[in-house]
């Protein structure tokens, strides 16, 4: 069998055939697992370990000395844990991990560390903690650690695993009892007392001989029960599969705290205080030792405090940062130390309570200098500390976070100098998708969840700025393994808890997704592995429909927005997304060369009629919600209508009717119109817009995009799109609520690139890969705009002139990908010649519509 550490020294040769190689600093390297490609390693001896029973601590302390002769050619870890490692070589810091996983999936690191290694002893060091309860991805689980190092030198391998010869400890500092930050997740804010703190535990002399060995974990439930001597092995439930690592390792990074924006004394009563004003001033005490601790030439010093009044002193980071608080702190023994902070502040009122998420650890000073970092990231733009200390002063050596970044890389862009809010709205676009992303695009702010339909939105800003597919793949891939007996996938992806929650339209678009991946990405082996979980899902939901077509009162719950929408019966939002799913699984099969597409686009024309003929209402002159026993709904929406008119349910006649009433200028207050529709929220604007484009209303969508968009790029903001309409309050119940919103950064609402590629610019990539792309002149009335398209062959450069007599249109086309251009769209029902680089078109290529551009630059003038 060929080993990983040969395959390391491969890279170079096969890449882009196995896997990706990543620096990720201090001469460290990563490898990931490209697609669905297997990696050959050597085989595991490792052995899942953790401490004795009898010892109770969510927090592993793990350690591994070993000496060498010499420095191996190469040393490769693989290394995976429940639910959090920070590993540790020769008392050097070196990452996180594992990626996000279920365990009968387990994730697992493979990480080139031969350049921290010396001749002679060498120690390995891990913490490990362990989550508790069921919610966001890791399931209830016992702790385990599972490493093994493979070290090559003149062809003889000599590994290092984790097994009984393994030294391990408790941290006595951690409190087991740590709140969660929020319901949705069991992520933990720390609580620990450094007066209990065991330090130097991961420095090269550490003197580990007191501590006890590592237990080997073997399966310990189900029947027949397990036999005393039965042999522990990297396969133990729970983790029953381990998979390499499938997507690129966070960055990590640290960032200081310097800009300091407040230093005042709070009023408290015994507890700390969710919400207050900001006076905006810096208190001179602190504003006169906070130079030296601005330049690193001594700590800033935090006068004792008059009783009940603890201080507190807020930094802006200057935007929003995910990462892992880090404090390094001196005062008296027993001071209290909360470290707290929010993404975003509403009013100059700052809260650490973000709906249901609580950023607020807890740290109990030793006496000597303290160092401590948060064992999980937040989502920090403004960070705090409050410091209750009524003895003497507190000395601030050092304040700040450990960034979690997802490496993207910024391949497209779309812009045009007479229309600048195109590229702000890119700008935009990127940041929040950006703020949204760790090892998965999630709600980072308080769910973490890797929600089925996030994948689809998300991708529609990803696919044209980042040109990412890693990140798609894995969401596909995770929720498919969650896929139940029926068919029916979970909300979200790993799902942790036996009550998993399930959303209907979800499902729809993850179908949606895998077509949009295989266009995008052109990864054919990863589709053909996912359509049986397709095809199992989909016929599923063709159970839940009626003689009509139509899903009508489904089993299970739909979501389709954050708003007050009549869900009974047959609701025409969600048959919409099954309309969708219908149309994009009918492709797939074509692509793919599999039999049925026929049978699917039989019942797709068949829901398309069965919408438009039952759901149009003559008198309102829109399309009803919902069928209810035959009888249409009393409650109309934005988002039926946007349905209506993306998924081309609407006649041209009744379109133009529906556009008259969504494009009318009125008062609303975000919830409802003037007019009674209930209105869509930011994270479901996406159908709205493309329909509205779609019948030929560009300038009028974008229009009402601008005017409902626009605050969210004010100065005061963090430049990213939100999830609602404010930042202080929710129209949920079809009732305005003032109250802090839930998110300022949302990937449903990072759509705005998919917009601007189809409408503005007319690309439409028509075949997997991206070999194909059509291009057409739109309806725009944008007349110089121009664009890099990432695809996999290579970015596709498209520019449109058409400000002077003669338009042009440049084009710079990558690798095999094909350009469709429509003709007939360049004429726009006008005579006159077309030159394709300098050559008039002959009289038989005029009569087609489409000529076909390959590889290389093209000049087109009409």
């Amino acid at each position: 069998m060929r080993s990983l550490i040969l395959l390391f020294g491969l890279l170079s040769f096969c890449s882009t055939l196995m896997a990706q190689e990543q620096d990720l600093g201090n001469g460290v390297k990563g490898l990931w697992q490209e697609k669905s490609d297997q990696l050959e390693i050597e085989p595991w001896q490792a052995q899942w370990v953790w401490l004795n029973d009898s010892i109770t601590s969510d927090v592993l302390l793990a350690r591994k000395t070993f000496n060498l002769s010499s420095i191996p050619e190469t040393a490769t870890l693989r290394i995976t844990a429940t639910s959090q490692y920070q590993l540790y070589i020769n008392g050097e810091y070196v990452r996180r991990g594992p990626a996000r996983s279920a365990p009968h999936h387990q994730s697992f690191d493979i990480l080139n560390i031969t350049n921290l290694l010396r001749e002679g002893k060498n120690v390995m060091a891990v913490r490990v903690h362990k989550q508790n309860e069921k919610y966001s991805y890791n399931l209830e689980q016992r702790g385990g650690l599972l490493a093994q190092l493979d070290m090559n030198s003149n062809g003889k391998t000599e590994s290092v695993v984790t097994n009984s010869d393994w030294k391990v400890s408790r941290q006595p500092s951690w409190d087991n009892k740590a709140p969660l930050i929020s319901r949705f997740q069991q992520i933990d804010n720390d609580h620990v007392d450094m007066r209990k703190h065991l330090y130097g535990w991961e420095k090269f002399d550490f003197n580990d001989s007191s501590w006890s060995n590592a237990t080997p974990l073997i399966r310990t439930e189900g029947w027949p029960s397990f036999q005393k001597n039965d042999i522990p092995f990297e396969l133990a439930t729970p983790w029953t599969a381990l998979v390499p690592r499938e997507v690129p390792y966070l960055l990590e990074n640290q960032i200081r705290a310097e800009n300091l924006i407040e230093a005042s004394q709070i009023e408290i009563n015994n507890e700390s205080p969710e919400t207050f004003d900001l006076s905006k001033k810096i208190n001179k005490s602190v504003l006169k030792s906070f130079k030296k601790y601005e330049t690193k030439k001594g700590p800033l010093e935090i006068s004792k405090t008059e009783t009940g009044k603890p201080w507190f002193l807020l930094f802006d980071l200057g935007e929003v940062v995910n990462g892992s608080p880090m404090l390094e702190i001196q005062g008296p023994s027993g001071t209290k130390i909360e470290v707290v902070g929010a993404p975003f502040m509403v009013n100059e009122k700052f809260t650490f309570n973000i709906v249901d998420s609580e950023y607020r650890d807890e740290i109990i000073l030793s006496g000597e200098k303290d160092v401590w970092e948060a064992t999980y990231f937040k989502p920090y733009r403004y960070l705090g500390i409050i410091v209750h200390n009524e003895e003497t002063p507190v000395k601030l050596f050092s304040f700040g976070t450990r960034q979690m970044k997802y490496p993207f890389e910024k391949k497209g862009y779309i812009k045009s100098k007479e229309a600048p809010w195109v590229n702000q709205y890119m700008e935009a676009s990127a940041k929040t998708i950006d703020v949204c992303t760790t090892d998965a695009y999630t709600d980072n702010y308080r769910e973490r969840r890797q929600y089925a339909q996030t994948g689809y939105y998300a991708a529609l800003g990803n696919y044209y700025i980042f040109g990412d597919t890693a990140l798609q793949r894995r969401y596909l891939v995770q929720t498919a393994q969650e896929q139940q007996a029926n068919g029916i996938i979970p909300a979200y992806a790993p799902a942790a808890s036996d009550g998993y929650m399930v959303i209907l339209d979800s499902n729809c678009l993850w179908i949606r997704s895998l077509h949009n991946y295989l266009l995008y990405s052109g990864d054919y082996k990863t589709t053909r592995e996912l359509l049986p979980t397709a095809q199992k899902l989909m016929q599923l939901l063709d159970s839940f429909t009626n003689n009509l077509g139509m899903i009508e009162n489904p089993p299970y719950p739909y979501w389709l927005d954050h708003a007050l929408l009549d869900r009974r019966g047959a609701n025409l939002n969600l048959n919409g997304h099954y309309l969708g799913a219908l149309e994009d699984f009918a492709t797939l099969l074509d692509w793919l060369g599999m039999p049925d597409s026929k049978m699917y686009i039989a019942k797709a024309k068949q829901l398309r009629q069965s919408l438009q003929q039952h759901l149009w209402n003559d008198e309102k002159q829109l399309f009803a919600d919902a069928l209810i026993d035959g009888k249409q709904s009393e409650m109309f929406s934005e988002h039926v209508q946007a349905a209506a008119l993306a998924l081309n349910i609407a006649t041209k006649e009744q379109a133009d009717k529906i556009a008259k009433q969504l494009l009318l200028k009125d008062n609303h207050d975000y919830v409802r119109r003037e007019s009674g529709l209930i209105m869509v929220t930011p994270a479901m604007s996406y159908y709205l817009h493309k329909g509205l484009a779609e019948y030929g209303y560009i300038d009028e969508s974008l229009e009402m995009f601008s005017s409902r968009f626009d605050k969210m790029l004010a100065p005061n903001t963090n430049g990213t799109l939100w999830e609602e309409w404010r930042l202080d309050g929710i129209g949920r119940s079809g009732k305005l609520e003032m109250g802090r919103t839930r998110s300022d950064a949302q990937t449903e609402s990072a759509f705005p690139p998919a917009i601007f590629a189809e409408y503005l610019l007319g690309v439409k990539p028509i075949i997997p890969g991206m070999k194909e792309v059509e291009i057409i002149r739109t309806n725009s009335s944008i007349e110089n705009i121009e664009a890099h398209i990432p695809s996999p062959e290579g970015n596709l450069y498209v520019k449109w002139d058409l400000m002077n007599g003669a338009k042009i249109l440049e084009l710079n086309v990558p690798g095999e990908m094909k350009v469709k251009l429509d003709l007939k769209s360049l004429k726009n029902g006008k005579a006159g010649t077309i030159k394709v680089d300098g050559q008039d078109l002959n009289q038989d290529v005029k009569m087609n519509q489409y000529i076909a551009l390959e590889k290389g630059k093209h000049m087109i003038r009409f």
